[in-house]
């Protein structure tokens, strides 16, 4: 496995996080909204799919043409945003956040200490 399938892999991820956190924003700020349909992200499993096609080609191209994108949630209804799925949600994806960008700080360390020898 190349070792840039790691940085790109975290990269797409905080990219997939942050279309997520902008989703849920989104529907927080129309909860009271006329006719809004609520917005998801979901991009996990075409991730795992992506960094699969990258561990058997060597090639990051398949993470970093990946896209996350908003698609409207049709599985409660139109009209229907909950302000305690939103809030959990966001609280998810803050986690996943602050792990992740603790990871990548911790790379950048590990790449420094390398760099500078100690």
């Amino acid at each position: 496995m190349s070792i840039d399938v790691i940085p790109a892999l975290a990269a797409k991820a905080l990219d997939g996080l942050w279309v997520r956190q902008a989703a849920t924003a989104q529907n927080i700020a129309n909860a009271g909204a006329d006719r809004y349909t609520p917005v998801r992200v979901s991009f996990e499993e075409t991730l795992r799919q992506a960094w699969g096609n990258a561990r058997v080609s060597n090639d990051v191209g398949s993470i970093t043409a990946l896209v996350p994108r908003m698609v409207e949630d049709t599985s409660i209804g139109l009209d229907t945003v909950r302000l305690d799925r939103e809030i959990a949600s966001a609280s998810e994806t803050s986690a996943c956040f602050a792990m992740l960008t603790g990871m990548v700080s911790r790379m950048h360390q590990l790449d420094d200490m390398a760099v500078k020898g100690g």
